[in-house]
Order: structure tokens, then sequence, then C-alpha cells
């Protein structure tokens, strides 16, 4: 039984994978596992509270990253 969650997943199309490589002519992104109720694993709300896109924190960091995009970093 497998007892970590880390695997690589596509910015795409979210195809994922236990090893990095490319698809969609992309970089395969590296989630790694992270502690329950970690703020890195909820979507991101602005100032209001409200919801601005459902995507988890560390797969925006993570896409930006890739693009060599600049971003705040979580409040």
């Amino acid at each position: 039984m497998r007892r970590t969650c880390e695997f690589y997943i596509c910015p795409i199309c979210f195809a994922t994978n236990d090893k990095p490589g490319m698809h969609h002519d992309h970089v395969m992104i590296f989630c790694k596992q992270l502690p329950l109720g970690d703020d890195q694993l909820k979507p991101v709300r602005d100032i209001e509270g409200d919801l601005k896109t459902r995507a988890p924190r560390w797969f925006l960091e993570a896409v930006w990253d890739a693009a060599g995009m600049d971003y705040k970093a979580a409040p």
C-alpha cells in the first residue's frame, strides 16, 4: 500500500503520473504531500472571503513558477 501522496500533474488536463515527464508540451508539475488543513491545499479567496478559484494554492504557485511569473505570497 502506498503511504505517500506525491505525484506529477499536467497543468492542462490534470492527468497524473508517478514519474516526471511532459504532457501537452508542458512539464508535469510535482505535487508534494501536504498535511491535512495546510493553507496551500485551500482554494484562493479574495479579501471579502469570496472564492476566486477552486484550484488549490500549491497548484497555482507551481504553474506560476513553471511559467516564470511573479505572484503574491499567501497572506
